[in-house]
Parts: C-alpha cells; sequence; structure tokens
C-alpha cells in the first residue's frame, strides 16, 4: 500500500510540475435525463468517452474500457469482451441499465449478456456513464447508474462527406485474431454505416481440477473464444424537420464457460449465444417541439451445456421496446419533456420454462436553470410491470456554478425486477446437482432510494478534481445466496440435505461510498502532450442478513485507476492500470481465488506513419498477475497483440 501511495503522489507531481492551459467546462450535451443539457448543468456526476478516445485506449471491448470509470466495477470471466458484468456504485450487474441510441438493450435472460453490445468500436461516437439512478427518465433497472451508448450515424455526426473507412486489424498470442472495421458513406440527407467486429483466440491452457477430482476425463482445458459481431445503419432526412434512422446487428459468440456461474464439480461448461437486433427513430423536430419515437427488437438464442453428460439448456428470448418522447422548449430557462414507454420479454426455455412480462411507463421531466449559476431538473414516473405492479419513481438533481466550482446534488428512486434468470434457472432439470444456481418464482421486485453530493472544481493548469459521495438504501435485494435444500418450500426438483445457490430477497443493504478523480492535461513542448488521471472508489455495503450471497456484496472495497496517455512526434503511448482490493474467496475445488488485493497494467505504443495509418503494439495484464473477478473463472495471463490502424 505504501507503494500505491508514493505512486499516486508522483503521478500528481509530475502533473502538477507542467502547468500551462485551463480546462474549461465541458459544452457536452448528455442525456442524463431525456432533456439534452451541458454537463455541468446535470447536477449528476457524468462522464464520457469518446471515440477518439476509444481509439487510443489499450482496448478491444466496451467493457474494457469502462474498467477506467470511477464508480464503475467489472467482473469479467475471460478477456476481449467474452463476458463481463458491470456495476456501478457497488450496484449488482443487474441493476446498471445499458441503451444503445436512445434504445433500451438488457437482456431478459440475464444481465451477464448486458454487455454484448453489437457495434464495433469504429461505429460508436462516445459512451455516457451517468452515475446514480436513471429510472425516473429510463425505466427500471437503472439503479446504480446508466451506461448510453451512441453511434456516429444516430448523433448525425458521421465521417467526412462521401465515402471513408476506419480499421484495427491485429494478431496476438494464442492465435488471436481481433478485427474492428467501419465503412461509411454520407451525403446531404442520408448516410449509411456499416462494422464488423471479433475476437478469436484458442485460449490460454489450464488445469482441469474436475480431472483430478475424477470426473472429467481431460487433464487440461483452455478458455477458447470465437466472437463476431455485425451491425449496419441507415439515415435519411426526410425533410428539414423529420430524420429517420434504422440500426440492425448480429453478435455471435462461442467460448468455454467453466465455472462463468457455477461451483460444482461436474462443471465442463460451454455456451453459444446469437444476438439479433433491430432498432428505429424518428425525430421530427418543430422548433420549440421535438418528438422522437424509438423502438426495438432483440432475439437472443443461447445455447448452454454445463456438460457433456447432461441435456443441454437452449433458451430463446425476445424483447420488444417502445418509448414516444416529446421535448418542449417553454423559453431559453425552461425545458420540458413527457413521454411513453412499453416493453415486453418473453423466454421459451428447456430449464425455465415459457414466460412473458411486460411493463409500461408514464414520464415527466422538467430541467430549468433558476439563474446564470443555478441550475434545476427533475423527473417524475409512473412505471407498471406486471412482476411488481404500480411504482412511483421521482428524481431530482441540482447543480450550481461559480466560475470554475460546480456544487451538485441528486436524488433518485428506482426499482428492478427479477430477470428470467432468477425466478426460473433449472425450474425445470430434474434431480438438480448440488452447488447450481436455483431461481425462485415468488421474488418480490426490488427497490432502492439514492442520494450524492459532489464538486467539481476546474482549476489553472490544466487541472481537475471531482469528488462525489453517496448513499443507496435498498430493500428486497435480488441475490444468489447459498441454502440448503431442506429450507426450500417451492422447487421440488432438489436433492434432500444438499445446498444450492438460490435466488432470494436480502431484506435491506445500505451501499455508500466515495469517488475521486483527479485529471490533468498540459502541454510540455509542441511534440509532447501527457494526460494522465487518477481515479479512487472506496464502497462499503453493509446488508440486514448475515449470510453468503453471490454477488451484492461482489465488488472492489478500494478501486484506484491510472491512466496515462502521451503523444510524442508520430508517438502514442496509452497505460492503463488498476489496483483493486476485496473480500477474498477461496474454493480449492474449482481451482478459485479471488484474492484480496491485485494490479493489472495494459500498455498501448503506437507509431503513426502519417496521419490516416498507424501501427501498434499492445500488452494486456502487462504484470501478469494471476487473478479472477468471478470464483473460478481465471483471468488471462499477460497477453501481446500487433496490429495496424488506418482511417481513410
Amino acid at each position: 500500500m505504501q507503494k500505491l501511495t508514493l505512486f499516486i503522489l508522483l503521478n500528481l507531481a509530475i502533473t502538477t510540475a507542467f502547468a500551462q492551459d485551463t480546462i474549461p467546462l465541458s459544452e457536452i450535451m448528455v442525456s442524463a435525463t431525456r432533456i439534452p443539457v451541458e454537463n455541468y448543468k446535470t447536477g449528476r456526476s457524468v462522464e464520457v468517452i469518446s471515440g477518439a478516445e476509444l481509439q487510443q485506449m489499450p482496448i478491444t471491448t466496451v467493457d474494457e474500457a469502462l474498467r477506467y470509470i470511477t464508480g464503475l466495477n467489472i467482473n469479467s470471466r475471460n478477456g476481449f469482451g467474452v463476458q463481463a458484468d458491470i456495476g456501478m456504485r457497488g450496484s449488482t450487474f443487474s441493476q446498471v441499465l445499458v441503451m444503445v441510441d436512445n434504445v433500451r438493450f438488457n437482456d431478459p435472460l440475464t444481465a451477464h449478456f448486458n454487455n454484448n453490445i453489437p457495434v464495433a468500436l469504429s461505429e460508436i461516437a462516445r459512451i455516457e456513464v451517468i452515475k446514480g439512478p436513471a429510472g425516473a427518465s429510463y425505466g427500471s433497472d437503472a439503479v446504480g447508474g446508466l451506461i448510453h451508448i451512441k453511434t456516429k450515424n444516430y448523433l448525425n455526426q458521421g465521417q467526412k462527406e462521401g465515402f471513408n473507412t476506419v480499421g484495427d486489424v491485429a494478431i496476438g498470442k494464442h492465435n488471436l485474431n481481433s478485427t474492428d472495421l467501419g465503412v461509411f458513406h454520407n451525403d446531404k440527407k442520408w448516410s449509411v454505416s456499416a462494422s464488423y467486429k471479433s475476437n478469436i483466440a484458442d485460449g490460454e491452457e489450464l488445469v482441469n481440477p474436475n480431472f483430478l477430482a475424477g470426473i472429467a476425463s481431460d487433464s487440461l482445458r483452455r478458455n477458447f473464444f470465437d466472437i463476431k459481431t455485425y451491425s449496419a445503419s441507415f439515415a435519411y432526412q426526410i425533410t428539414d424537420s423529420l430524420r429517420a434512422y434504422i440500426r440492425m446487428g448480429h453478435d455471435r459468440r462461442d467460448f468455454a464457460a467453466q465455472y462463468f456461474y457455477t461451483r460444482s464439480a461436474y462443471d465442463e461448461s460451454t455456451e453459444n449465444t446469437k444476438n439479433i437486433w433491430t432498432q428505429f427513430a424518428l425525430n421530427y423536430d418543430m422548433g420549440a417541439h421535438t418528438f422522437e419515437l424509438n423502438g426495438g427488437y432483440k432475439i437472443v438464442d443461447d445455447f448452454f451445456e454445463f456438460n457433456p453428460l447432461f441435456t443441454a439448456n437452449e433458451h430463446t428470448t425476445k424483447q420488444t421496446f417502445l418509448n414516444l418522447s416529446d421535448i418542449y422548449q417553454l423559453n431559453t430557462n425552461t425545458s420540458i419533456s413527457a413521454g411513453l414507454q412499453f416493453l415486453n420479454k418473453n423466454i421459451n426455455s428447456t430449464d425455465r420454462g415459457d414466460h412473458n412480462n411486460s411493463s409500461y411507463g408514464v414520464y415527466g421531466v422538467f430541467s430549468h436553470n433558476v439563474n446564470e449559476n443555478l441550475h434545476a431538473n427533475a423527473s417524475l414516473r409512473l412505471e407498471y410491470d406486471t412482476n411488481f405492479g404500480l411504482e412511483f419513481l421521482p428524481q431530482a438533481s441540482v447543480s450550481y456554478r461559480l466560475r470554475n466550482f460546480i456544487l451538485r446534488a441528486s436524488y433518485g428512486r428506482a426499482v428492478r425486477a427479477a430477470d428470467f434468470t432468477e425466478r426460473y434457472v433449472s425450474y425445470q432439470i430434474p434431480s438438480l446437482a448440488p452447488g447450481r444456481n436455483a431461481g425462485n418464482p415468488d421474488l418480490k421486485a426490488e427497490k432502492s432510494n439514492s442520494f450524492d453530493f459532489g464538486a467539481d472544481i476546474f482549476l489553472p493548469s490544466s487541472f481537475k478534481l471531482s469528488g462525489t459521495v453517496f448513499y443507496r438504501h435498498s430493500t428486497n435485494l435480488i441475490d444468489f445466496a447459498l441454502r440448503n435444500s431442506n429450507d426450500i418450500t417451492n422447487l421440488p426438483n432438489l436433492q434432500e440435505n444438499t445446498e444450492y445457490f438460490y435466488a432470494d430477497n436480502i431484506s435491506k443493504a445500505q451501499t455508500s461510498g466515495v469517488e475521486i478523480d483527479l485529471e490533468r492535461k498540459f502541454k510540455i513542448n509542441n511534440s509532447l502532450n501527457i494526460k494522465g488521471k487518477v481515479g479512487y472508489t472506496y464502497i462499503e455495503t453493509v446488508a440486514d442478513a448475515d449470510q453468503l450471497s453471490k454477488y451484492i456484496a461482489n465488488h472492489p472495497k478500494h478501486n484506484v485507476s491510472f491512466i496515462v496517455d502521451a503523444n510524442y512526434k508520430n508517438f502514442t503511448l496509452g497505460w492503463y492500470d488498476n489496483f483493486i482490493t476485496r473480500q477474498e474467496e477461496i474454493v480449492n475445488e474449482v481451482n478459485g481465488e479471488i484474492k484480496a488485493s491485485y494490479f493489472v497494467s495494459n500498455l498501448r505504443l503506437g507509431y503513426h506513419l502519417n496521419n490516416n495509418f498507424s501501427i501498434y503494439t499492445q500488452i494486456q495484464n502487462l504484470t501478469n498477475t494471476d487473478y479472477q473477478e468471478i470464483l473460478g473463472a481465471k483471468m488471462p495471463g499477460r497477453w501481446w497483440s500487433l496490429g495496424v490502424k488506418w482511417r481513410t
């Protein structure tokens, strides 16, 4: 810990040694509510990752980029975007809402799939991360916060007029083949984009603990993956006031999934998912009124083979989403938005059964500049869900700006219903093996109230300091907790007097924490530019029920991120690190160990041959750290790759 403290102080000393330009207040319009306003007027803690930043980071997927956002924690089961659970401010992975171009993306089968984004990095204009509840504006699941991915074509921020391409192709260790290609064509009235993304590798060779237990026939296993994503969009300016937009995507994943979900000695899992995604938007700008109709439809097929000796589980889920909103600019200081939302989820499953549920929402949003410095936002929502009935969701935030100093505060209420997996996993499997997950069809909806207070200080010499304290009180929290089958009365398929991870409502929990960001941009000379950032998150979760749960407290207690981006002449460097401390956990039977602390470093070095073409080398897990974020699912060791990037 002393070395870590020294490293932080050294970074701060370096960044304060070069003082030049002042960081301006962000003028980026973000959608913390349905009404787009400047970042500093939201009263919220908001971070934005631009498309240009994504291209320089040592990453290959969205979840890898989110690791360096203060307040977020990513629990991955493998690298390269195979599967990652996204938590925010100590939330579970089911309590973060993911949207793509104003359409809800969260998966109805399980939130483990929420990161299966069917869009290549080359098509992303920016990622908006809204910390804290957003349910009043966007609906259920936005308990910890909102991740909104916005593409270039949706924002009408495509490439230059005419035909152009963006590409990133790399090869690496364990036969890695990583590709991210985008093709764009823009005219005065219409624009088209198409993209392809893949991450494919044989994976590392690992010891199979099931062989030592005499259950598996192979002593070794590989954490292979084969991920391919295709996407295309079309936008047309029908009239000066009316614009139409449509996107289609297909995401296909085939990967080793041993110990992804269970700690069973019989776990030899592999999984294959297929996600077909279609969405549209109609935007009608009448001046004072701006109407937008958004719709989305997705079909996900999941084939999960727990063990070749057992029958595989097959699931097909369908989700339909519609949202109609109107933003009314009442005057220069006041905007009002109102809208209607519909969501339907459907599942046909061999182990969960066939189920369907719908929800309906009506909401209003109010944004007002009280004066030049004081800004207020409020939202109200009525949400009816066939799972939990009618809920009232209020939200409010306020910000006060004095020169380069901003004070902000917010409150919000959120609700989340159990997904199909939490309610019905293993529901139809006869004589379920011990150690596996078991659903609970009688789960109640989670409810929470959240508060935060923060400040942003923009100092001279290109220095920014941000700090936020937050608190969330939750009831009926849903998690898988170890339970003896003799105490479970609503599932007839369990073996007597054995242990299962049973989905249940943990009565209450309180989550509190602190977020701190220090950022400095400076120019040493005409050739060298450096951006440094240090982020720190502290989270503490206390539950009334003193029992071992699987996900509620599965977040880091301390999470420190270090970022250095540098440009020197034609050379670029991206150095991104995380130091994490969390609750230690060991299960020897599955070679499972979550360490009390670990440090992971990723590095990218690049060289621009000209303005449009560059080469790079990337090393993930530079320190070859041996670690797990989900018990039993070993994360990759040091992994190098070589690549080329271009833009025409």
